[in-house]
């Protein structure tokens, strides 16, 4: 008969504190354990805490700008890679994400089944910016808006890529909503260019695929850049039906390079989980999923 492992602790109690100060400040002393999410601006503070460590781990999400590929002038595939070109995501990564997370070459992780490091993506050339913006007739550029959430990390985001998209003569209006209330936008499609990010809780390609490319997923479904292109439909389809694993991630790799020519989003960033664990714990960590994982925690 198999023995049920002995229960370590009695309870885990969870609490939302929305503050990031005080989030942290209750792992510092001692009222809490564990501090998650940790914003980024906070992570040499929990470094050099004698009573606070800091946890971080790859993620299989990541962060992206998107264009709602409905509206002009982001119907035009010159205007979608021309922002790409425009756009230095090294910078934002390095500036606002405090080096937290790695540069994408896509809308998928590296650590996602079906991810392509073949895939190059879009080099920091402003020069050819300016030439695919002329050439699709916006050779003094145009204004528009970016749409984001009330997070902090976003925000600053928004007002880099403001000013570095000014250096091509596209002149952004930051519009911040109440997180909620963006969601709504950027699935009703009332946005222009929006920051937003795609979790994976599968860790498989079609999770990440089917939902942020797939015609049926318009929207609500996930693809909020209404992006539609039927030879990308029947690779996300066949994907879906083939039991080869290594046949799969070459019909991603084929999707994720017309998405990539294509170009209805700007990838920034894969993901890293960070969170403030006070030193009396031991045996936490986060899944890749970015779940909590406190099954097996010790308390000294």
């Amino acid at each position: 008969m198999r023995k049920e492992p002995k229960v370590k602790y009695a309870k885990a109690v969870f609490k939302v504190v929305p503050e990031d100060t005080t989030r942290i400040a209750m792992v510092e002393t001692g009222e809490a354990h564990i501090a998650e999410p940790l914003p980024v601006t906070e992570i040499e503070r929990v470094s050099q805490s004698p009573q606070m460590a800091l946890y971080r781990t790859e993620g299989l999400g990541t962060d992206f700008i998107g264009f709602n590929t409905k509206k002009k002038p982001f119907d035009d595939v010159r205007v979608r890679q021309a922002i790409n070109y425009a756009i230095e995501t090294d910078a934002i990564i390095q500036g606002v994400f405090n080096n937290v997370g790695t540069k994408a070459n896509s809308a998928m992780s590296p650590k996602v089944l079906g991810y392509s490091e073949a895939l190059k993506g879009y080099e920091f050339d402003p020069n050819k910016a300016k030439t695919l913006l002329k050439e699709a007739g916006y050779a003094n550029g145009f204004k528009t808006t970016l749409w984001t959430g009330d997070r902090k990390e976003r925000i600053n985001a928004a007002e880099v890529i403001q000013s570095q998209l000014k250096g091509i003569g596209v002149e952004v209006e930051v519009k911040v909503l109440e997180y909620g209330a963006y969601l709504d936008a950027e699935d009703n499609g009332e946005t222009d260019m929006f920051i937003s990010g795609w979790g994976n809780a599968t860790g498989d390609g079609d999770y990440n695929q089917y939902n942020l490319f797939h015609s049926s997923s318009l929207g609500k479904g996930g693809n909020t850049t209404f992006y539609v292109n039927k030879e990308v439909d029947k690779l996300i389809e066949e994907a879906r039906r083939e039991p080869d694993s290594a046949k799969r991630k070459q019909l991603y790799a084929q999707a994720l390079e017309i998405e990539s020519k294509e170009a209805p989003m700007v990838p920034i960033r894969n993901l890293e989980h960070v969170a403030a664990v006070s030193k009396k714990i031991k045996g936490f960590w986060i899944s890749p999923s970015g779940y909590m994982m406190i099954n097996d925690i010790t308390m000294e």
